[in-house]
């Protein structure tokens, strides 16, 4: 496995580190000679910027100061140019806590500002690019896409070519790294178009990235056009760390074309090189790279030399493919010099690594089929919305012609009648459409799941939850059918979803659902109505906790009034709110904002009171011990 180039998307200076100190030096000139409040604090900022290559500290330092002058002169744009500089700081020191708040602070400001304003798209988009890096370094492959697409848009709309190229060639780098070769190839090539049109330094990487994709998939000529190019680019704009990774595969170029000696060459230049940039990385596949082509020349003493100082360095990185590899090698030469005992142990190590490894690959492959799966459910949704609003514009021009109508009946003394006729049918066709919205929500969240299982080859839990999975989707399809159900039924497919939930958790909580025996059998409330809520207690209640979590749901019953009761011990939605804060992003549930508007409607349409309380469950000491969900809904029942 060879290592992939990320290209910063806070662009460290390419100058000396003295020429760099000199534009500082030029700024703080300027700083002590003005006395205008706002040209003080951009200074500042750009003051903190200049030193991002040679002195973080200082970085840090001028950040804060443009962060305290901004506020007393309340400029939110320098504001958040102080917080990126100081998030950027972060980054260089390798703090990416400190970083990820203080990018976070940025686009918080940002996102309430001009967002026509092309410069707070450009500090915006800066914000998400260094973000995606971080999170691609800390392999969360899913975040990381997020904020790179995030920022490739804003890129887009700015016409920023030079941070575009950047941004496309990151994204490939995150596909490459959860191995789909199309998808990363595609945005390699995005980015290798638009640097050669601009002539871009980072070119070199771009070329090497595409090189290593052809050469992977056994296009030797392709990957050799790249590779050319990319020494090329090297020579004009050096890199070492780049070119060494270069040699390593250009080295692997000449032994697919059996050029052993020529492939020995490069891979001693890449050793010089790595060594000399401690690329501990790059230095562990030269040094195997090395071990193989000994083998192959039957030298077993300089193969056996190699492939143990590559094991050496893969330990210490953690590097489980690379360990593998090794191991096989010393197995090989083991036998082939007779020490079965000792090929034996290494096979041992060999089968070891490679389990390890197929558990890495298997996380990789449910990445992989999670993000394909996000991607196609966000197309769906788009297709939907689009769906919904021309349905929206068939449904104004009908309502229009139903209200001229009214007003038509209005002047032969109907109008009255007619009016409240019209209002009832409406909220009753709202109140459908809600409900009909609910089933593609569940659908997406249980298919979700079991994805997952699939992935993980957990073939017993998968064949349970699609059991119970398709008992549940044969409720949710009667429920279409009706508006309302029978309290029974829906008892029945919440212990449904309660216990996929529980296969999907391993166990994670346990439950309880109480009936009052006063409450009549034909009893009827909204279908799924209660679901969102039971949902919200699993995944944002019971599962954060580390203890075993409980959920109680509660059916009784007032002259007027069916009383729904959920009750979680789990985290407290005040707390779950400040937990939401403080992430990358705050999810808006879908599904809680369709069961608020489906509350509304129903209450419109049966004139009858409907009251939701959600509070949170103190102990003595005032610390949170869960959250609890009431609902009084009028009473109601199935007709024959």
């Amino acid at each position: 496995m060879m290592k992939k180039v990320y290209i910063l998307i806070f662009t460290l200076s390419l100058f000396p580190v003295s020429a760099q100190n000199t534009g500082a030096d030029s700024l703080l000139r300027t700083l002590n000679r003005t006395t205008d409040m706002s040209l003080k604090t951009e200074l500042l900022n750009k003051i903190s910027d200049a030193y991002k290559s040679s002195d973080p500290d200082a970085m840090q330092k001028y950040a804060g100061k443009a962060l305290v002058s901004a506020r007393k002169i309340h400029n939110e744009k320098e504001e958040a140019k102080a917080f990126q500089n100081l998030g950027t700081s972060y980054i260089i020191l390798g703090n990416y806590d400190d970083a990820i708040k203080y990018f976070n602070l940025s686009e918080k400001i940002l996102s309430g500002l001009d967002q026509n304003d092309k410069a707070i798209k450009e500090i915006l988009a800066k914000v998400f690019g260094s973000k995606g890096i971080m999170y691609s370094e800390q392999n969360n492959y899913a975040k990381a896409l997020e904020n790179d697409f995030k920022a490739m848009k804003l890129y887009e709309a700015t016409d920023n070519k030079v941070q575009l190229s950047k941004i496309y060639n990151n994204i490939g780098v995150i596909y490459d790294s959860i191995d789909d070769d199309i998808k990363a190839l595609n945005y390699y090539l995005k980015a290798y178009k638009i640097q050669k049109e601009i002539k871009d330094p980072a070119l070199a990487v771009s070329c090497s990235n595409i090189g290593l994709i052809y050469l992977t998939e056994n296009n030797l000529v392709k990957a050799r056009k790249f590779f050319d190019e990319s020494l090329k680019e090297f020579q004009k704009s050096p890199n070492a760390r780049g070119m060494g990774e270069l040699y390593n595969s250009i080295s692997q170029y000449y032994v697919a074309k059996k050029d052993l000696k020529t492939a020995k060459n490069y891979l001693l230049k890449a050793e010089e090189i790595c060594k000399s940039t401690e690329d501990q990385f790059g230095l562990s596949n030269t040094y195997l790279f090395l071990a193989r082509i000994y083998f192959d020349e039957n030298d077993l003493d300089q193969s056996s030399d190699f492939v143990n100082k590559s094991l050496q360095i893969s330990r210490d990185l953690d590097l489980p493919e690379a360990m593998m590899n090794c191991e096989k090698l010393l197995s090989e030469i083991s036998d082939k010099k007779g020490n079965k005992e000792q090929a034996f142990i290494h096979l041992k190590k060999y089968n070891a690594a490679k389990e390890r490894l197929s558990r890495a690959e298997n996380a990789k492959e449910r990445l992989k089929a999670e993000l394909n799966f996000e991607f196609e459910k966000k197309q769906i949704e788009k297709k939907e919305k689009a769906d919904w609003e021309k349905a929206k514009w068939i449904f104004g021009f009908l309502l229009l012609t139903t209200i001229l109508i009214g007003i038509f009946f209005f002047y032969r003394n109907r109008e009255r009648e007619k009016t409240l006729l019209l209002q009832k049918q409406l909220a009753e066709f709202q109140h459908k459409a809600l409900h009909l919205q609910m089933n593609p929500h569940f659908v997406f969240n249980c298919l979700a799941a079991i994805s997952s299982f699939i992935v993980q080859n957990d073939k017993e839990d998968a064949i349970k939850y699609l059991a119970k999975f398709s008992k549940l989707m044969r409720l949710t399809l009667d429920f279409s059918q009706e508006s309302l159900v029978t309290i029974d039924k829906e008892i029945e497919a919440l212990k449904n979803y309660l216990e996929l939930e529980q296969l999907r958790f391993n166990q994670k909580f346990d439950f309880k659902i109480f009936k009052d025996p006063l409450i009549e059998d034909d009893t009827a409330l909204p279908s799924l109505l209660l679901q969102p809520y039971v949902e919200n207690a699993v995944i944002h209640g019971v599962v954060p906790r580390k203890e075993k979590g409980l959920i109680t749901i509660s059916f009784n019953q007032t002259k007027e009034f069916l009383i729904c009761e959920i009750e979680d011990n789990g985290t407290g939605i005040e707390t779950s709110k400040k937990m939401k804060e403080n992430s990358m992003s705050v999810h808006k549930s879908m599904a809680m904002e369709i069961s608020k508007k489906r509350l509304e409607t129903w209450e419109e349409l049966e004139k009858k009171k409907v009251s939701m309380t959600i509070v949170e469950l103190k102990d003595k000491n005032g610390a949170s011990k869960g959250t609890r969900v009431l609902l009084k809904l009028p009473l109601e029942y199935i007709k024959d």
